[in-house]
């Protein structure tokens, strides 16, 4: 049975738009940059820090030494304020309450640093159960590399088609289909449906209802 779920964390479980783009936005200030647009970050985030800045900067690259005092300015700052305007999507709470019950093991991979992935599931997820909560680690591959995928599976002693993996962008669509499980797009998150079809979503949902009725039956 196929009773195993990977949950992404932000634009997935969590809105953290918003503290992103305020802690982002604190960094190119810092340095002598102009902040962005809040909407802007929908785009920037999903492959980790580092990448957010190299984002930022993909019509003004900047040197690998500014990226790292970007990303150091960015920690320090959102680690004292990741709490102060993510809030759970609405109907995640009936969501994760419906899987606990139903016996689903439930995970997270997130290319969040995995300090700030493991704060934010205590702060806000810690009326649920889950398996493993995994963000950025150094050593191991970022998503859409499916090896944080698959060390899941080896925890939870699953094989990865028994495992569906739902995200809201197209790198969560990526390491799904590359590790072999089942990717479920969610439509409420940073990224656009075409986006999610494109890079080989299985099934979409617009909202969490739709997650507990597409497993309902499983």
């Amino acid at each position: 049975m196929k009773k195993n779920i990977v949950f992404d964390l932000d634009g997935t479980l969590l809105d953290t738009l918003e503290d992103i783009a305020i802690s982002a936005n604190f960094s190119l200030v810092s340095l002598g940059f102009e902040a962005q647009e809040c909407e802007k970050y929908r785009y920037f985030v999903g492959e980790g820090v580092s990448k957010l800045f190299e984002n930022i900067f993909a019509s003004n690259p900047q040197s690998p030494e500014l990226i790292q005092d970007a990303v150091s300015l960015f920690e320090s700052h959102y680690a004292k304020q990741f709490n102060q305007n993510t809030t759970l999507y609405e109907g995640i709470s009936k969501m994760l309450t419906f899987l606990q019950k139903r016996g689903f093991k439930m995970s997270i991979l997130s290319n969040k640093p995995d300090s700030f992935t493991k704060m934010c599931a205590m702060k806000y997820l810690r009326e649920w159960k889950f398996d493993l909560v995994l963000g950025a680690r150094d050593g191991i591959p970022r998503k859409p590399d499916p090896t944080a995928a698959f060390e899941i599976c080896e925890h939870l002693h699953v094989t990865p088609e028994a495992c569906y993996y739902l995200g809201d962008t197209m790198i969560d669509m990526q390491t799904a289909n590359r590790a072999g499980m089942i990717a479920v797009g969610a439509l409420w998150g940073f990224r656009e449906e075409a986006e999610l079809r494109e890079h080989g979503a299985k099934y979409l949902v617009k909202n969490p209802s739709e997650v507990i009725k597409l497993l309902a039956e499983v």
